[in-house]
């Protein structure tokens, strides 16, 4: 792999140059494919008709993080590079961005720009402990829940006012459950481990988290996390670990007609605005090609002392541009930047991908026009102060790894919740050492020097 990595920085895609018509060419890499990519595509053709002094290379790339790392150390970065937002404190700890703030004369991508939920991912401490910003955000990701209006009413419940508590929640889960005669599952009201991405979420929405930023310790075994889970596994308990494992099989992958949600399957579901996207390419529609799924989107039910209908609890995550340290014209690559920062561009590329705005205003047209017709839960979530994001750590995804196996040890009732938990927080308490010592022999330390 490292053999491939450097190879791929000896003679890959080139850095920034001067073209045949004295023009700086701006390699951009980005991770996106399909209409995502094309989509930002149309933002960098506009970006290159609009002046005639900078050309940017648009460029998909697997193994984003890893190949930009090398060419990194090699000395011949691309200029931008889009990343996963929770890989900011990595690239950041490891010296390997050029600070925007340093570069933003204008104020154009200020993180003041952007909603309240935003604003973490793109920031982070550097090498002495001053929070920085590093990155801008190209397109935002929130979590809500998806629910069948129609199975709502056909159980009596009013698909205008869905549960906001735990307790209204599992109410509402318990009357869509239907069962055939022999008592195999036909459907269920919800399922934490469908699709299963975000496994340890639940933890927020019982009021407590998964990392302690100010000591750097897992707190993934007190007493809001180990309810979290124990609420998880009274729903495997409900529905039995053998029915759903025989019900789950017959589920079809996400991107297809056979998604458990559009096939009615599942009456409620955790997922970002993409979901809408998949409803309307695979969903069943009428005679005139309307989609017929009628769905609403809810904040994910919490605790009642959380309930605040303007700040829904929620995981707020997303899509940066950064600049890599050693990149030949950053000034350029800075003004690439805050063009695609311009809320017709954010507005644009959210709609194609199907997401809320970025910025802390959105207009009314993108709101009313948008395909997806809960985009206003899941903007409210992007504005909440009571948003969640990933924990800012460089082991987070050994410690997410962690998680999810975890997950799915919990629905099977292999342990209870509170023992698994015990073990699983020593686990990644061991990573975050491990990350810790390394800061230490680079000089790097955020525990004032303490593993």
């Amino acid at each position: 792999m490292v053999l491939g990595g450097v190879g791929f920085a000896a003679f890959g895609p080139r850095g920034a140059k001067e073209d045949g018509r004295g023009r700086v060419v701006l390699d951009y890499w980005e991770k996106w494919t399909g209409h995502e990519a094309a989509a930002m595509k149309k933002i960098v053709d506009a970006f290159n008709q609009s002046q005639d002094r900078i050309v940017v290379r648009y460029l998909t790339t697997s193994g984003i993080d890893q190949k930009t790392l090398i060419t990194i150390a090699a000395g011949d970065p691309p200029d931008v590079v889009g990343l996963w937002a929770y890989l900011v404190p990595v690239f950041a700890e490891s010296d390997s961005l050029i600070p925007l703030d340093e570069l933003d004369t204008k104020g154009e991508v200020r993180v003041e720009r952007y909603a309240t939920g935003f604003r973490e991912l793109m920031t982070h401490r550097d090498s002495k402990g001053k929070t920085r910003q590093w990155a801008t955000m190209n397109t935002g990701g929130t979590l809500a829940v998806y629910y069948n209006k129609a199975h709502f009413r056909e159980v009596g419940l009013d698909p205008e006012k869905p549960p906001r508590t735990i307790e209204e929640f599992d109410a509402a889960h318990r009357k869509l459950v239907k069962r055939d005669a022999d008592g195999s599952l036909t459907r269920a009201g919800f399922m934490h481990i469908e699709p299963g991405w975000w496994s340890w979420i639940w933890v927020f929405q019982f009021g407590g988290g998964v990392y302690d930023a100010a000591s750097d310790r897992s707190i993934i075994g007190a007493p809001e996390a180990v309810a979290a889970y124990e609420w998880m596994q009274s729903y495997s308990k409900e529905l039995g670990v053998d029915a759903t494992k025989k019900f789950r099989a017959g589920f079809g992958n996400y991107d297809s007609p056979l998604n458990a949600f559009l096939t009615g399957r599942l009456s409620m579901v955790i997922q970002g605005p993409w979901l809408a996207n998949v409803i309307n390419a695979h969903g069943p529609k009428d005679a005139n090609g309307k989609p017929l799924i009628d769905y609403g989107v809810m904040p994910a039910p919490v605790i009642p002392s959380l309930v605040d209908p303007r700040n829904p609890v929620g995981l707020v995550e997303g899509d940066v541009l950064v600049i890599p340290k050693g990149c030949k014209h950053p000034k350029e690559a800075m003004e690439f930047i805050a063009f695609t920062q311009r809320q017709e561009h954010v507005e644009a590329l959210s709609l194609a991908h199907y997401k809320s705005s970025t910025l802390a205003v959105s207009s009314e047209k993108f709101l009313r026009e948008h395909p997806n017709t809960g985009v206003r839960v899941f903007d409210a979530v992007a504005q909440s102060t009571q948003g969640f994001r990933y924990p800012r750590t460089q082991a987070w995804t050994q410690f997410k790894d962690e998680l999810d196996g975890m997950a799915q040890r919990m629905w099977s009732l292999d342990q209870p919740a509170k023992e698994m938990l015990a073990t699983v927080q020593a686990r990644t308490q061991s990573y975050l050492d491990r990350a810790e010592e390394q800061r230490n022999l680079r000089g790097r330390s955020i525990r004032g020097g303490r593993a």
